[in-house]
């Protein structure tokens, strides 16, 4: 299972550093231009954006249903690696609740910035209406997801494999109350489960929990607050005993959103606190705490045809690991500043733009290493999506960025990623869309000279419009 410790390495990649894979089909085809284009999954609003769920309400005017999916091959040519991926087998809400920091297994898992795959159900009503009883049926905003991904390892070589397997669902409920204000409410849970190629070890990860909001609405500024729960259950078996980590997370989060003819200005701030005791073969084996907030801000200027963006973000997380006898074993403090932007502009038949990211990480190690390491990394894009007949779109677009993918380890080291990234979409049958897209990646390190790593990327989507709101 721990074949190289150059996969290990080189997978370390996968924790907070930006890949440059896009969670959008139609962005992914067309370079991820994510600050100065809005999409179904990335629409800059208190949903969308700041993940208030009392902004569910207001976030779309149809009902409809969804289907989206990625699908990865990743190959490593001198190791005999494959990785291969449907949907987004490690969550978010891994990560939140079980961070490879913590948790040391997961160094060798890496975290593909895919989408799962999953179907969404969505119904809206704006208006008050009646039902053919004459019972008034109240404005309101439901949805329904249902997911399922996986990630499986394979040693050419040796034959050997092992996988991920991770069911997904969510539901997410808001409606308006008096006349500016939206309440939500919302739940979801995974059930992560990994098999080694022997089946001597297997983790299960299965947070699960939900959340309630509510916003103020006016046409030009919305302002909103949410609060989350979570109570997450680690376990892990082996030839050697188990191990297990359950408590509780809370999360509260605020977002802010102006919106103008052509100026939106949407902000979003969040807090997590993560309190898990382990236990070994039923013993006591202390704590794991972990405190963290993010921050960020966006904003999109569109005057006439011409697109600009700005970007700014802030990520802290400190996880502290103590025993059973109150002894700090792991402290280490990971933050991150970034900050992009982007110009472009957008036609009837033409859409094109390009942008940049910087980024600075650093990891502050007072305890192991007695030190403090920083990077300093960068992303560019570009992209163009055209349409030469009404409804079918074709996009293209490139990536590079750059960064230090292990900033745990006391020395530093450079990857650099080339990505070519193609795509088409197609509007059909009055209310339908499909999109698709092909992501080309190539991947080399300062440290392994000889190893190159190439990655083959598929998004999908699917919408289906069912009721169209009355304004």
């Amino acid at each position: 299972m721990y074949r190289n410790s150059n996969i290990i390495i080189f997978a370390l990649m996968i924790f907070f550093i930006a890949t440059g894979y896009s969670s959008k089909a139609r962005l992914a085809g067309m370079g991820d231009m994510s600050f100065i284009f809005q999409d179904y999954f990335n629409k800059l609003d208190l949903y969308g954006f700041a993940g208030i769920t009392a902004g569910f309400f207001r976030h779309d005017s149809i009902s409809n249903v969804v289907f989206r999916g990625s699908f990865l091959s990743e190959s490593w040519e001198l190791d005999s690696l494959t990785y291969i991926a449907i949907g987004q087998a490690i969550p978010q809400k891994l990560i939140d609740y079980a961070p490879v920091e913590a948790v040391s297994f997961y160094d060798i898992i890496p975290q593909f910035d895919l989408v799962p795959c999953e179907i969404i159900y969505r119904s809206c009503r704006y208006k008050e209406t009646y039902d053919y009883f004459g019972n008034l049926r109240k404005p309101q905003a439901w949805g329904v997801s249902l997911g399922y991904s996986q990630l499986q390892r394979e040693f050419r070589d040796d034959e050997i494999s092992d996988i991920i397997r991770t069911p997904s669902f969510g539901f997410i409920y808001s409606k308006s109350f008096f006349e500016k204000f939206d309440l939500g409410l919302a739940g979801d849970g995974f059930y992560g489960a990994y098999n080694s190629p022997d089946n001597e070890d297997k983790i299960t990860l299965m947070p699960f929990g939900g959340g309630a909001g509510i916003s103020y609405n006016t046409d030009a500024f919305a302002i909103g607050l949410n609060a989350d729960y979570h109570y997450a259950n680690f376990r892990y078996d082996g030839i050697f005993g188990s191990e297990k980590f359950s408590g509780h997370a809370i999360a509260p989060s605020f977002g802010s959103l102006l919106n103008l003819a052509n100026f939106i200005w949407v902000s979003a701030f969040d807090y997590k606190w993560v309190d898990l005791n382990g236990t070994a073969n039923s013993q006591d084996i202390g704590e794991l705490e972990i405190t963290g907030y993010s921050a960020k801000t966006q904003i999109l200027f569109s005057p006439n045809f011409v697109r600009l963006a700005g970007y700014a973000g802030y990520d802290n997380k400190k996880p502290v690991y103590t025993d059973e006898s109150d002894d700090t074993w792991f402290e280490t403090k990971y933050s991150s500043l970034d900050f992009g932007g982007g110009c472009g502009i957008a036609m009837v038949r033409l859409n094109a733009g390009i942008e940049v990211l910087y980024r600075h990480l650093k990891t502050e190690d007072y305890l192991v290493w007695e030190r403090a390491v920083s990077s300093n990394d960068i992303v560019l894009r570009g992209g163009i999506e055209f349409s030469f007949v009404d409804g079918l779109y074709i996009r293209g677009g490139y990536i590079y960025d750059t960064y230090d993918p292990d900033l745990d380890a006391p020395s530093s080291y450079k990857i650099k990623a080339n990505t070519i990234t193609v795509g088409c979409g197609l509007n059909f049958l009055t209310k339908t869309r499909i999109d698709i897209a092909y992501n080309y990646k190539r991947m080399k390190s300062d440290l392994m000279t000889g190893e190159r790593v190439t990655d083959h990327i598929i998004y999908l989507f699917f919408n289906r419009e069912l009721v169209e709101r009355e304004f």
